[in-house]
């Protein structure tokens, strides 16, 4: 109840902003999978403007920085506008705008200041409207790349259609396709995921995706002893889970993302298994790095001291409620725990159930 859901949903809000569904209006429908805006703005005040600022910087190129900023506001009868949406790259010295808002209309420039395009509505985001030619493009596509995943092993157990595997979706109901996608497409990434199970389940054979005669597919798992497959429906929830994650951690950089948010990965895994998932994780990271790749940016929200005890301080954010505001603290910028853990008095995990990673802690 600290918000840390929250801080991962507000990435996918500007997400839905900026790329929603066909036919959709990004704002509105952004707003409509949350129920509305009276259950978007904060609830502890009467403020009826959202704002939301991103900074960062091309990994590819880190000398080219953006500044990006959305402001939404409603009205009477809650009609909800777009007040101001601005994105500016840091060129040599200095800051240019790539979106110009006025009366209602959006303009996109380019850094030497040409038109490349308008928009008029209110309730659309000028990253939805990006083209190639934009110099804004780059960073559209990286907000529409965006990847959250809530894994459900329940919903991961039932056939899933052959042709919706390309992406694994937000709770993992089209797992048994997605593996199917990997078993045939990315064929190094499946392998790799099989030889980890292996390693992890000594009686594992192979996972394998079994397609049916009405256009679906369906996991089974082959066993030492056993004489026949079984099938996805007879997998552990654990079984499920780790398979998902690595099924995230090998995808080739096509299908995957250079951001991916994942709820609670240690729900349903032996806590042992938590330093396997981060070890393999930092492992594909260097291998991305030592390719001249982009290693992907991973944000989590945890309870488990099992996984925290796998970060390093200055990977960690802490978040805490006070008077309903959800307040995030980086622990790293305190020297005592610095020392703490150098000195290895003390575990990160164990700061973290001892609550030492808040305000004047």
């Amino acid at each position: 109840m600290s918000g840390k859901s929250n801080i991962l949903d507000v990435l996918r809000f500007l997400r839905e902003v900026c790329f929603p569904p066909a036919s959709w209006q990004g704002l509105s429908y952004a707003l409509a999978q949350r129920g509305g805006v009276n259950e978007v703005f904060w609830k502890g005040g009467e403020d009826k403007l959202i704002s939301i600022a991103l900074e960062g910087f091309d990994a590819k190129d880190p000398k080219t920085k953006y500044k990006y900023l959305l402001q939404v506001i409603a009205g009477q009868g809650d009609w909800v506008s777009t007040q101001e949406e601005s994105l500016k790259v840091l060129v040599p010295e200095k800051e240019v705008d790539l979106i110009l808002r006025q009366q209602g209309n959006i303009t996109l420039l380019n850094t030497d200041g040409k038109n490349v395009g308008g928009i008029g509505q209110s309730g659309v985001s000028a990253l939805q409207y990006a083209s190639p030619g934009w110099d804004g493009y780059k960073f559209a596509q990286w907000v529409e790349s965006w990847r959250f995943y809530h894994l459900l092993p329940p919903k991961m157990k039932e056939p899933s259609s052959m042709s919706l595997g390309e992406v694994l979706t937000k709770e993992g109901e089209n797992f048994s396709a997605w593996l199917m996608w990997l078993q045939t497409k990315a064929p190094e990434a499946f392998v790799r995921l099989n030889e980890v199970l292996r390693d992890v389940y000594p009686d594992v054979l192979q996972i394998k995706s079994h397609p049916t005669g009405d256009g679906k597919v369906y996991l089974q798992i082959v066993e030492n002893g056993l004489k026949r497959p079984a099938t996805v429906w007879q997998m552990s929830d654990g079984f499920l889970a780790l398979a998902a994650l690595l099924s995230l951690i090998y995808a080739p950089p096509e299908q995957s993302s250079e951001v991916v948010c994942v709820e609670e990965p240690e729900n349903h895994l032996h806590p042992r298994l938590l330093e396997t998932v981060v070890a393999l994780l930092r492992q594909v990271q260097q291998e991305a790095l030592a390719s001249n790749g982009v290693s992907p940016q991973i944000l989590l929200t945890t309870h488990s001291p099992y996984l925290v005890n796998q970060l390093s301080l200055d990977e960690v954010i802490w978040i805490e409620k006070k008077d309903g505001a959800s307040k995030a603290y980086r622990p790293a910028d305190k020297q005592h725990l610095k020392e703490l853990i150098e000195n290895k008095d003390l575990g990160l995990g164990e700061l973290m159930v001892m609550g030492a990673l808040g305000e004047d802690k």
